[in-house]
């Protein structure tokens, strides 16, 4: 029977490595394309409008949701330190533990959504001809929140066993569940924000309750049952100190991108709507460059537990190798192609002349993107999540700050302001790279004292 999960302690690396980085890779891209599918679907209905509409809240969900989705990320640090430590009652307490914690921050967050969705959308400076619209999406997107986020748990919980590939499946079978029902819904109400948003719960909702059934499944690694059910403190505790640093990081660097898509929606509705759809065809590239990222953080934490160093020093080689290659080649093709793209989704030169322009200007460099992904996902993995975080407070934060308000001003286009993009990233590499040499080497030293003090207590 071949095997479903990744042994990430034994075996080819970059083969190893692969095979959880490429599901991740397609699931993520996936899910941006299914949206492109969806605004696509709008233009093909008249519903141009709906499209910036829609797109104007994507910044602000982000938002919403980062700091919960990088607690995610800790489960996986978590879960997955513990399987290569063979410790599975602890691993199993932590799961529980995650999906609690998923429930109860997901209810939060549907409530705080639905009676501030007006708000917030003002804050952005939303263009009044898209206000009412992205304020219905919004409100009816928030319900689904619970769903969402106990699906992320779920998925992350997956990856810290190995298991990528049905995750990726889930999602692939939720997306297509999405398109038919915004069609279905479009045809039958012709409502077009309302129908792109309950699409998405329904397609949320198919990959939620795949991924727990499979969890429950996995019973030669974990074993979930009712009487199990219950907060460990201990775990949650391990969790939040390296989830949050993740979360508050996210949330830093999407609170950012909040402020410059506001400095654009002062350009207008066409540079709020074009930028909506760059940030589409960006979001790919994204994903591209953050699926090496999500592997090797189980990767590298499974053999930390297990004192493998050797291939954790591997497996950060190869996580950067992978997203170069990917980012690179794709974020090329992506600029030169950049208008052909945009056109797909809107039919006005001026919208299509607003997202060519971001396009050429991030597309082109998502892959330093990438390194800075791969070396903050590998301190993740080796417990120093807080050293990812400060950088991403000074580089991905604060600067785009100084930019906007202290720098833009001296050249007001919007050219100028996208390259605060790749010029954070540069930097940011270039102060994780120092930190990560160190945390790796005193983790390995921290691994051999205390092999020692076993071995002479033996």
């Amino acid at each position: 029977m071949k095997k479903k999960s990744v042994d990430m302690l034994c075996g080819s690396v970059m083969g190893g490595f692969l095979s959880l980085t490429i599901p991740i890779m397609i699931m993520n891209v996936a899910q941006i394309l299914f949206n492109v599918i969806d605004m696509r679907i709008l233009k093909v209905f008249g519903y141009e409008n709906a499209t910036g509409a829609v797109g104007a809240t994507g910044t602000l969900m982000a938002l919403s949701t980062s700091l919960v989705i990088g607690i995610a990320a800790g489960a996986n640090v978590v879960v997955a330190r513990h399987i290569g430590a063979k410790e599975r009652e602890r691993a199993e307490s932590a799961i529980i533990t995650s999906l609690l914690f998923s429930v109860f921050a997901g209810i939060v967050l549907m409530i705080v959504g639905v009676i501030f969705a007006r708000d917030f959308l003002m804050m952005t400076n939303c263009a009044q001809s898209l206000l009412d619209d992205a304020t219905k999406y919004f409100q009816i997107y928030f319900y689904g929140i619970p769903i969402q986020l106990a699906y992320n748990f779920c998925s992350s919980v997956l990856r810290a066993l190995g298991d990528t590939k049905r995750p990726m499946y889930f999602l692939l079978l939720g997306g297509a569940c999405k398109v038919v029902f915004t069609v279905l819904l479009l045809l039958m109400f012709e409502a077009a924000v309302e129908s792109v948003a309950i699409a998405t719960i329904i397609s949320n909702l198919v990959a939620f309750v795949l991924s727990f059934i499979t969890l429950l499944g996995k019973k030669d690694m974990v074993t979930l049952s009712r009487k199990k059910i219950c907060f460990d403190m201990t775990e949650l505790k391990a969790m939040l100190y390296n989830g949050i640093p993740s979360g508050f990081q996210s949330a830093l660097y999407s609170f950012a991108n909040v402020i410059i898509v506001s400095t654009v929606n002062g350009f207008g509705a066409a540079a709020t709507t074009g930028i909506a759809i760059a940030n589409q065809f960006d979001g790919i590239l994204y994903q591209i460059a953050l699926a090496p990222h999500y592997a090797v953080i189980p990767y590298v934490a499974q053999n930390m537990g297990a004192g493998n160093f050797k291939r954790t020093k591997k497996a950060i080689y190869s996580a950067m190798l992978i997203t170069v290659a990917f980012g690179a080649t794709l974020g090329s093709l992506s600029a030169i192609f950049s208008h052909e793209l945009s056109y797909l989704l809107h039919s006005s030169a001026e919208v299509v002349e607003f997202s060519s322009q971001k396009m050429i200007i991030v597309s082109s460099t998502y892959f330093i993107c990438g390194i800075n992904e791969v070396v903050g996902g590998a301190l993740k993995g080796l417990g120093k999540p807080i050293s990812s975080a400060v950088t991403s407070l000074i580089f991905l934060c604060a600067l785009r700050f100084l930019w906007v308000y202290f720098i833009f001003p001296l050249c007001p286009n919007l050219t100028f302001l996208y390259a605060v993009w790749p010029v954070g990233w540069t930097l940011s590499i270039i102060t994780l790279l120092p930190l990560l040499c160190f945390a790796y080497k005193k983790a390995a030293k921290n691994f051999d004292l205390k092999q020692n003090v076993f071995e002479k207590a033996s």
